[in-house]
């Protein structure tokens, strides 16, 4: 099990493979596999970052709420284009963003129009929007959106998870009731619920306990078997075999 250091305001991710991304204050530094540590990178002048998104393991995306931007990097921590003003772009106020299966596109939730959109970054199509997102899901707090084998996944603070496909039809409401957080990986959706892992079956709705040696969990990521887990100010890299 690996281990590596957190302050209070660090934010994570990593990404298919398993290399690890960690932002805090003005610097990113990215770990490989093993855990060593490869690149760093001031990022002062792209505000506080709020959100890394491991686009592949070629890009990531550096998201600031506060000043309404985004950011690709590719896997060397080197700015790969422009920063995105997404107020520029015409959104009230994005929460959210997940990277798409499709190239060069991104889902946007604008928080303010109440609007889910599939951006395209190339512009080279018209964007894909999904009106009223609010009055469809009757809910007002998105926390939680991605997308995962050709479908998007969003939760909210109702403790549902909501399920569309990337046509913008929705497909299937999960009940998870006491789901703090979740995570999909191959189709499999997970739980954090009082700082316990779950595997949530959507056949029975079930949830199966995982045991690990980890105890307070307060924020996690699986990636294939490999699940990485916050505790206080660090961040541990975990092998589970189901």
């Amino acid at each position: 099990m690996s281990h590596f250091p957190l302050v209070d305001q660090s934010v994570w991710k990593a990404d298919l493979l398993g290399n690890l991304y960690v932002a805090d204050k003005d610097l990113i530094v990215k770990y490989d596999t093993a855990g060593v540590q490869q690149y760093y990178q001031s990022i002062k002048s792209k505000g506080r970052i709020d959100d890394i998104l491991a686009i592949n393991t070629m890009k990531i995306m550096l998201f600031s709420l506060q000043q309404q931007t985004f950011t690709i990097m590719d896997n060397t921590l080197s700015e790969a284009n422009q920063t995105y003003d997404l107020s520029e772009m015409g959104f009230g106020f994005a929460t959210l963003i997940a990277p798409s299966s499709q190239p060069n596109k991104l889902w946007v939730y604008d928080q303010l129009n109440s609007k889910l959109i599939l951006l395209d970054l190339n512009r080279s199509n018209q964007q894909q929007d999904i009106e009223n997102v609010r009055g469809l899901l009757n809910s007002t707090d998105i926390q939680w959106m991605k997308e995962e084998g050709n479908q998007l996944y969003l939760f909210d603070g109702k403790e549902k998870i909501y399920l569309f496909d990337l046509y913008g039809s929705l497909l299937e409401v999960f009940d998870v009731p006491g789901a703090e957080r979740v995570e999909v990986s191959q189709g499999e959706i997970f739980i954090l619920q009082k700082g316990q892992l779950f595997h949530y079956r959507p056949e029975d709705k079930t949830l199966e306990p995982l045991t690990t040696p980890i105890q307070g969990i307060e924020q996690f990521q699986w990636v294939n078997n490999t699940c990485f887990f916050r505790v206080n100010r660090e961040l541990l890299k975990y092998r589970f075999y189901l």
